[in-house]
């Protein structure tokens, strides 16, 4: 070989040389790249913390473009999707979290019972929304409307068989069982969301009495005592919403008494929430205990003046009034 092409063959081989040397000095070490996926991870918790729903999903993309099989990045992006909310957004929350089952966090079945409680929803309003005379014969909307009420069932059972896995996972958990209630209610199964009910009340209970015992403690700090009454002011919403749909589903199986003593009791707990004593009122007017009723109505009026006369709300307090006045005076 002559000698300048000697130099340009030994010049090639050394760029080549300089530019690998040069690109692996450019890849991250793993110390580096384990840090970018916390990086990522924590960006990602903190925007779904803050309601940055597009913000968490991207920063949990960009952590498994590093990471694909990294746990915590899968389920925090099935999590941001499935409070995004869309239907595609659902979708692809299930496919991911789906992806990660079976697993022993019960994060994952309780993220993947909400999806689908949802996508059941979904597809019952679709099913409500087939109205005859649209689009296709009454036969085709008939098919249609019972096939989308099928899928919606098939949603809602798998849904109450991921919020009983959570709940074997982590006994108690409130999400879960408030979750498994709302299925039951939407399933139809009354007797099932009363035992709902009575089992979240049961936890609840228990929780109220620790939280109670807290605050006996004669050597409890600021701070401990303000987290011990928050616990209980959200033992207090809790269990409202329990009772309330409690009343709902004893007025669905004609036990109007029973869904007014569920009504007292969440009254007691949230006294100074209108609708409960809306609700309250209607039910005693039809049990004929005008006099009860009556005061019900008052009472809700007293804690709606915000609103004004003319809101339908309040016109139809006023008529119930005068409806429980009429018959209290007699014929």
């Amino acid at each position: 070989m002559d000698a300048p092409r000697h130099r340009s063959a030994l010049a090639a081989g050394l760029l080549c040389a300089a530019l690998a040397a040069a690109c692996k000095s450019n890849e991250p070490t793993e110390a580096e790249l384990a840090r970018q996926i916390e990086i990522h991870t924590e960006a990602t918790i903190g925007y779904l913390d803050m309601g940055e729903l597009d913000r968490a999903v991207d920063q949990a993309l960009r952590g498994l473009s590093l990471a694909p099989e990294d746990f915590k990045l899968r389920l925090f992006l099935g999590r941001a999707l499935q409070k995004r909310g869309s239907i595609e957004d659902l979708l692809q929350a299930e496919r991911v979290l789906r992806d990660l089952q079976p697993s022993e966090d019960f994060r994952v079945s309780l993220g993947l019972a909400e999806v689908l409680e949802r996508k059941g929803v979904a597809f019952d309003e679709s099913a409500r929304g087939v109205a005859p005379g649209r689009h296709t014969g009454g036969a085709d909307q008939a098919t249609t409307r019972l096939r989308l009420e099928r899928d919606a069932g098939e949603a809602w059972e798998e849904s109450l068989a991921a919020y009983e896995r959570a709940l074997a996972l982590r006994p108690n958990d409130h999400p879960a069982m408030t979750g498994a209630l709302r299925v039951t209610s939407l399933c139809g199964d009354h007797a099932g969301a009363l035992a709902w009910t009575d089992a979240i009340l049961a936890s609840t209970g228990a929780d109220r009495g620790f939280w109670t015992s807290q605050l006996e403690r004669p050597e409890l700090s600021v701070r401990d005592e303000q987290s011990a009454r928050d616990n209980i002011a959200e033992l207090d919403e809790l269990e409202m919403a329990v009772q309330l749909q409690a009343a709902t589903t004893l007025v669905l199986c004609d036990r109007k008494p029973e869904a007014v003593e569920r009504l007292d009791r969440a009254c007691a707990l949230v006294p100074d929430l209108a609708e409960l004593h809306s609700r309250r009122a209607q039910l005693l007017v039809e049990l004929g205990r005008y006099e009860e009723g009556l005061a019900a109505i008052d009472e809700y009026l007293r804690l709606s003046d915000g609103l004004a006369f003319e809101h339908p709300d309040i016109r139809r307090a006023y008529n119930l009034r005068q409806l429980c006045r009429s018959s209290l005076a007699g014929p």
